[in-house]
């Protein structure tokens, strides 16, 4: 990942994801030992939905870091959050529309 062509330890990636819909309108994971890349929340409104609202939170050592749409147009919708530091909190919560929170994280096994 620096250029190196050598053989070195490379880690695995783990493709992590947090689904949200109207029954199981929340949902909550955390990062490992060594955080997240590209942090990702993609959600669908559905034609007619009311008051349609996807929201994520971000808590690590004490401190919130939020994101929301709400009233978004019927239709795909996603946003990048960008990295997460290891041992964060992670929670996705909706109303009204599908969801899902989706992120990298690099395993050394």
């Amino acid at each position: 990942m620096h250029g190196h062509h050598h053989p070195e330890p490379s880690p695995y990636i783990l493709v992590c994801e947090l689904d949200a819909d109207p029954k199981n309108a929340s949902a909550m994971a955390f990062t490992g030992h060594q955080g997240a890349w590209n942090l990702t929340v993609e959600y669908l409104v559905d034609q007619g939905a009311a008051k349609p609202e996807v929201a994520v939170s971000i808590v690590k050592d004490g401190a919130t870091t939020k994101w929301q749409d709400s009233g978004a147009k019927p239709g795909f919708h996603h946003a990048s959050l960008g990295p997460v530091a290891p041992g964060a909190k992670l929670s996705l919560n909706v109303t009204n529309l599908l969801a899902r929170l989706r992120w990298c994280e690099p395993v050394c096994c």
